[in-house]
């Protein structure tokens, strides 16, 4: 990923409104019109009663009219009243609005994380991307509720000021400089509180990702038997608190840096309300203004600070929140990995080619596969065999393009396959990889890959009937039916126990198979087997076996097994040695080739069956 140039803090704030509040706007149109209307409310909450208060003092000083007394006493008590309630529901809406922007945002980052190539899936920038992205929005930033609510604060605090410097200007104009002062020394303040923690956040984003694993793997219970058989706890817990120990470092760093400024912010506030008693105290003995004024001035100049002071505050807030959001956009523009064409794809697929294909994984020196050229025909069947690391399952992930090759180019019937659409190119592969995942959903949906509860739903665009019977068909031929009749909700059992006590734990076998039932639901035109029988005993190995043909049709087929007996259920052989096709051909062809790598395997493996 080339580095762009890196925006000033002010900068990063276009970028980001512009991209969430329209997504906001959008998803949830009454949020921004009670943030606006709690503008008002804040600014009557503010100027009522420093208009009001000194005229109740007035009144009470000179002519003492009771039934004036109770209109503004009303005035003041009755305005208060309404704001305050008005304030509270504003506050329980959008309060319940924080809940339902912070999901949603972390919905859009999912599925953003899920549309990434995947070479970025094992790209370190890429994964500190992520880290950044989720922390800056949902720890740092307030997501998009918390930046609202600066920008609330400080357009209210706008209008708050404007009225009372016209205020104070109409009395005791010197205040205002006074109150300037120390408003660009809270500035200042503020500023370098807010630096020191951008700069704790970047070195946070890596602890946090390590402090996460390390954590969430101690208590995920897939990890249980190698913790408990192999006493990884100390080892586990120690990381943990290794990096538990860094992360507080970063706090404890942070904290000791901003106290000095902290400290300098609460000397200037002191001197400040010194200063203003003693002014405004003199003019009032000296008669320049009444006792009502003197109030007036006095509370006008309190508020005023503060609303300056949150002014200054609410517009740091900004910058440093977006700042942090600004890692989110960051990573919902993230640059592609791989380039993607818009020619449409033939679903028949006459012939693949790796021409002269070499590639490397990026940021590495060594070569996986080197200079590779092999043609695959329509509907041949392929093993490929070789030792561990020879670059078998990276030809498949170059084919699938999940990585683009270093070097050479790969042709699916005669056209490269960049200039394909990416999603109409996926979809001509139905891959069962060596580490493959089933999720903790029901098993048809593992299979379907189709949300159980719309299946059924009125105008879906679903075919009920032809996922059913596809659905039936695969877990025949996967051997699965007798596992699921003899669950209570066959299909619709639910693998795992994350969400229902009731779940399953399949066994290794079993899992694989549902995962080669996946492949097969797909109906797609290459279907790719990597180790897919790794998992099962010898018997079921051979009912994958012998109904290989049977499960594959005239598709197009890869499969890669380190058992060489599945060889002979292939048309041709592709032996891989050093990133190289060292031998090609047909089983028969090299078990003769005395010496060769293929013989030599297969001989190995055959006398432990004899």
């Amino acid at each position: 990923m080339s580095k762009k140039k890196e925006l000033s803090s002010m900068a990063k704030i276009i970028p980001v409104l512009k991209l969430l509040f329209p997504i906001t706007a959008k998803k949830f149109p009454w949020f921004f019109p009670c943030e606006i209307f709690k503008v008002f409310i804040m600014v009557a909450n503010t100027l009522l009663p420093v208009i009001v208060s000194p005229m109740i003092i007035e009144e009470l000083i000179t002519a003492r009219d009771v039934k004036t007394l109770i209109i503004l006493a009303s005035i003041l008590i009755g305005g208060e009243c309404i704001t305050l309630i008005i304030w509270e529901k504003l506050n329980n809406k959008l309060q319940k609005y924080q809940q339902r922007l912070d999901d949603y945002f972390n919905m859009l980052a999912g599925q953003h994380s899920m549309e990434l190539d995947f070479q970025l899936t094992e790209d370190k920038d890429a994964l500190d991307q992520v880290e950044k992205a989720r922390t800056g929005m949902d720890w740092y930033s307030g997501g998009v509720y918390g930046i609202t609510e600066q920008l609330t604060g400080f357009t209210a605090n706008v209008f708050n000021v404007f009225g009372l410097v016209v205020i104070i200007s109409l009395h005791a104009p010197l205040l205002l400089l006074l109150i300037l002062v120390y408003v660009v020394i809270m500035g200042f303040v503020t500023a370098k509180n807010n630096k020191i923690g951008m700069e704790a956040y970047k070195k946070l984003s890596k602890v946090n990702r390590l402090f996460g694993y390390f954590g969430w793997n101690i208590v995920d219970f897939r990890y249980g038997k190698d913790i408990r058989l192999y006493d990884a706890k100390k080892m586990m817990v120690d990381c943990w608190d290794r990096n538990s120990e860094k992360s507080n470092s970063h706090w404890e760093w942070q904290a000791k840096t901003s106290m000095k400024y902290n400290l300098a912010g609460d000397v200037a506030n002191i001197i400040r309300m010194i200063v203003s008693y003693i002014y405004t105290g003199f003019l009032a003995i000296k008669g320049v203004f009444s006792i009502s004024v003197f109030v007036q001035m006095i509370q006008a100049a309190d508020e005023l600070n503060n609303k300056l002071g949150g002014l200054v505050y609410n517009a740091q807030e900004i910058a440093k929140r977006c700042n942090y959001a600004y890692e989110f956009v960051l990573f919902m523009e993230y640059p592609e990995a791989l380039e993607k064409g818009e020619r449409s794809v033939d679903k028949e697929i006459r012939e693949i080619e790796f021409k002269n294909v070499s590639f490397k994984y990026p940021g590495t020196e060594k070569m996986i596969l080197d200079n590779i050229s092999i043609k695959i025909k329509a509907g041949e069947h392929l093993s490929i065999v070789g030792l561990n690391g020879a670059g078998k399952t990276t030809f498949i992930k170059l084919l699938c393009r999940l990585y683009d090759p270093t070097e050479g180019e790969i042709f699916v019937n005669g056209v490269n396959i960049k200039e394909y659409d990416y999603k109409q190119y996926m979809a001509l592969f139905a891959p069962v990889f060596q580490d493959f995942r089933l999720f903790a959903f029901p098993i048809e949906e593992n299979i379907t890959l189709v949300d159980g509860e719309a299946i059924g739903e009125a105008d879906n665009g679903v075919n009920t009937t032809d996922i059913e019977d596809r659905l039936r068909r695969v877990i025949e031929l996967v051997n699965i039916k007798e596992m699921l009749e003899k669950l209570e909700k066959g299909s619709k059992t639910m693998l795992y126990k994350y969400f229902d006590e009731n779940g399953i734990e399949p066994s290794g076998g079993e899992q694989q198979k549902i995962a080669i039932a996946r492949a097969l639901y797909k109906e797609s035109p290459v279907v790719i087997l990597d180790e897919p029988t790794a998992a099962l005993d010898p018997i079921a190995e051979y009912e994958i076996y012998k109904q290989f043909h049977t499960l594959v049709g005239d598709k197009t087929a890869f499969y890669i097994s380190h058992r060489l007996s599945s060889c002979r259920f292939c048309d041709t052989i592709a032996v891989f040695s050093e990133g190289k096709i060292a031998e090609y051909g047909n089983h028969d062809t090299l078990i003769k080739m005395t010496g060769g790598i293929y013989a030599k395997m297969f001989e190995a493996q055959a006398q432990y069956y004899r």
